[in-house]
């Protein structure tokens, strides 16, 4: 996974980029620890240039989604397309984390 980290005002959005697998665990981590530094109100996850993504994918939403009620941010994921999209909607993710489809 790859991802380009925009910001405007306390709105930062991450584009996300190629597989969300266990090996995306770090930048994830990375992710979440920026947002404990504050500064950041809302956050999305613009998913629309992820191509895969699996069951330890979505822990990491889970975990991004929890860490982000512990810092006051609102969170929320947009665009997944294909195989992602698929996932989010079988597994109901979109009744947990919001998403914009």
């Amino acid at each position: 996974m790859d991802y380009t980290v925009h910001d405007s005002g306390n709105l930062r959005e991450l584009e996300l980029r190629g597989q969300i697998t266990f090996e995306a665990d770090g930048d994830f981590r990375t992710i979440l620890a920026e947002w404990q530094q504050g500064g950041i109100g809302d956050c999305v996850l613009n998913l629309s240039a992820v191509d895969y993504m699996d069951s330890a994918g979505l822990g990491l939403l889970v975990m991004a989604n929890n860490a982000a009620k512990q810092a006051g941010v609102t969170f929320r994921l947009k665009h997944p397309r294909g195989q992602v999209r698929e996932l989010i909607e079988i597994s109901e993710f979109h009744t947990i984390i919001p998403c914009e489809f």
